[in-house]
């Protein structure tokens, strides 16, 4: 994790919050990450207080999870957590693509591509952090650009533990590159305005991620982390 500078005009308690949680979703932090007090002091240059009140509030979230005698820790899914959060976002986002091909405009469609080549350059570069913030680009842009806010409110809710198991399915050696390649097959089957082929390739992406991810957790649990 790089240092985390507090600088902005905020009080102490919500801008470690901020850093901490921002830090955590761009995958700074690996899943089962110890979160020690003493090093996020040093790191952020302020007193135990702030750091204790943003961690409850990460807790709060789901983002950590504190265990007796270890400590706070990033969350770490579960293998059953993991299957029903994938399966449920392949259902949402699966219907969010099929509405955005057929209320995609040129800006939506500009940012997705935009966010390919963002990976595309990031992978290259062999930077994890900005292919994971591309993939998130990625999907984000299907969900608010799907023109249904009951359903872009649905897959915010989910958003956060989302991009915990995107680290995961992310880590897999090749799943970068695969990923990549199936966003760009999916903005291809969008362009030619095939909202059901949209849909499919969007539950296969995602669930391609779902077995990626469950190799991760399969080999720590084994591993004992």
């Amino acid at each position: 994790m790089t240092d985390l500078l507090v600088t902005d005009n905020l009080p102490a308690r919500e801008l470690v919050f901020r850093k901490l949680r921002e830090a955590i979703l761009a995958g700074r932090f690996e899943p089962g990450q110890r979160l020690r007090e003493r090093e996020l002091v040093n790191r952020l240059g302020v007193s135990r207080t702030p750091i204790r009140e943003a961690l409850r509030k990460l807790e709060l979230e789901g983002l950590v999870t504190t265990i007796p005698y270890k400590g706070p820790v990033i969350t770490a899914p579960t293998l059953e957590s993991a299957r029903q959060l994938y399966e449920t976002r392949a259902a949402l986002e699966g219907q969010a693509t099929a509405l955005f091909t057929l209320r995609a405009n040129d800006g939506g469609m500009e940012r997705l591509r935009a966010s390919i080549k963002d990976a595309g350059r990031a992978l290259a570069r062999r930077n994890p952090a900005g292919v994971l913030a591309a993939n998130n680009a990625f999907h984000d842009e299907i969900a608010s650009g799907c023109g249904n806010a009951l359903l872009q409110s649905l897959i915010a809710n989910l958003r956060d533990r989302i991009v915990l198991l995107r680290v995961e399915s992310l880590s897999f050696p090749g799943r970068r590159s695969r990923s990549i390649a199936e966003h760009r097959t999916i903005v291809r089957m969008i362009e030619r305005g095939n909202a059901s082929g949209a849909r499919a390739l969007v539950e296969q992406h995602i669930m391609h991620a779902w077995r990626a991810a469950r190799t991760q957790l399969v080999a720590q649990e084994r591993s004992g982390r």
